[in-house]
C-alpha cells in the first residue's frame, strides 16, 4: 500500500476503479476480436455463394469493428495515463508540504537543510 496517500480508502477506491475499467477495457476488446472473426468468416462463406450483399455488410462491419477498435486504444491509453497522473499527484503532495510551494519556486537547495 503506498502510504503517501492520505488515506488508504482513497488509494483503494482509485485502485478499484482503475482495475474496473481495465476489466471493461479487455470485455470490449474480445467483443471486437470476436466480431471481426465472424465478419471475416461471413466474408469468406459469402465469397463461396456468391452474394454481394452479405459481403458488403460483412466488410462494412469489419471496417466499423477496426474503427471502434482504434477508438477504444485510445481511450485506454488516456485512461492508464489519467490514473498514472493522479497518483503521481497524489504522491507530490507531500512534498509539497515539506518542501513548501513548488509553483513559488521556494524549494530546497541543495545547502540549505544543514544544521548550523
Amino acid at each position: 500500500m503506498d502510504m503517501k496517500f492520505k488515506t488508504t480508502k482513497e488509494y483503494k477506491k482509485l485502485k478499484k476503479e482503475f482495475i474496473f475499467f481495465n476489466l471493461c477495457f479487455g470485455f470490449c476488446y474480445f467483443l471486437i476480436f470476436i466480431c471481426s472473426g465472424f465478419s471475416i468468416v461471413v466474408i469468406i462463406w459469402s465469397l463461396n455463394v456468391g452474394d454481394i450483399i452479405y459481403i458488403l455488410i460483412s466488410f462494412f462491419c469489419l471496417i466499423a469493428s477496426v474503427s471502434f477498435l482504434l477508438l477504444l486504444i485510445i481511450g485506454h491509453i488516456i485512461q492508464v495515463k489519467e490514473f498514472k497522473v493522479t497518483v503521481f499527484k497524489k504522491q507530490l503532495l507531500p512534498l509539497e508540504n515539506i518542501v513548501g510551494k513548488l509553483g513559488e519556486g521556494k524549494m530546497l537547495r541543495s545547502g540549505d537543510d544543514k544544521i548550523e
